[in-house]
């Protein structure tokens, strides 16, 4: 068993299989496959269609997939999974309220983000009142992270050993969008890691200038971080740096020390 892809390998003997494709088939559906057939979930899964089909109607008597005719979608009990960890995860229920109150006074789209993967994921979030970006940002989107501030602020804080093994794989996929070279990005993050923010202008997407720092646990780990997202034109560089910069450390300075107060052992997991 191939485990370079797993996020904490375990023995053959306690791996379930068909708990992996089962969710595989969940998070086959997405903006782009919103319904699919049989066939187009075997593809997009890789697997096969007696397979899928199995998959499929156990879902569907579980209710977590809902179909009309021969089409298949997620139903909303799938919110479950996810509401699972948002209402029994210490980490959203503490930075829910900052993040409501930054938002408030910059009237900007402000998140937290965790690693996940190889991916960061918004764990939280309170949105601008005006929608910024084109894509949508909500609570569970992943995205790479070095395209972000709040991805590189992460990636900054890294263990050396997890840092070498998140370049190497993204060493093997050197073709795809937005690779970052070695030693380029280690400078950068070492900028990072000496001023204690990230700044990135229109790298996520055109028009859109993001802003984050760390959040760090009573042990001093960083365990996620905080950003601000702004369009250009409304928010200059230097207004971002000067303006904004001041109060997005100020909530991490709440932030942390509202997470201080639930002892060590606080993770994003």
């Amino acid at each position: 068993m191939d485990q370079s892809r797993f996020v904490h390998p375990i023995s053959s003997s306690d791996y379930v299989q068909s708990l992996d494709k089962g969710l595989a088939v969940i998070k086959a559906f997405n903006s782009e496959r919103r319904t699919m057939t049989l066939t187009e979930v075997a593809t997009a899964t890789g697997l096969s269609k007696p397979s899928a089909r199995r998959f499929l109607l156990t879902l569907h008597a579980l209710g977590y997939v809902s179909q009309t005719e021969n089409r298949f979608r997620l139903s909303p009990r799938v919110l479950d999974l996810g509401g699972s960890y948002l209402t029994s995860g210490e980490l959203p229920g503490i930075v829910n309220p900052f993040l409501a109150d930054l938002n408030a006074e910059l009237r900007e789209a402000c998140s937290v983000g965790v690693f996940d993967g190889d991916n960061v994921v918004y764990i939280a979030r309170a949105s601008a009142q005006k929608r910024i970006m084109t894509f949508n940002v909500q609570v569970g989107t992943r995205i790479d992270p070095v395209i972000t501030a709040l991805g590189r602020v992460l990636l900054a804080y890294l263990p050396e050993p997890d840092l070498k093994a998140y370049l190497d794989r993204r060493e093997q996929l050197a073709t795809l969008p937005h690779f970052a070279d070695d030693d380029g990005l280690r400078e950068d993050l070492a900028l990072i890691r000496e001023r204690g923010w990230c700044l990135m202008d229109q790298e996520v997407e055109v028009g859109v200038r993001t802003i984050a720092t760390p959040l760090k646990n009573v042990e001093g780990v960083v365990i996620a971080g905080i950003n601000v997202a702004v369009h250009t034109e409304r928010v200059s560089m230097e207004q971002l740096e000067h303006e904004v910069l001041p109060k997005l450390l100020e909530t991490r300075t709440l932030i942390n020390e509202a997470m201080a107060e639930y002892g060590p052992g606080l993770t994003s997991n």
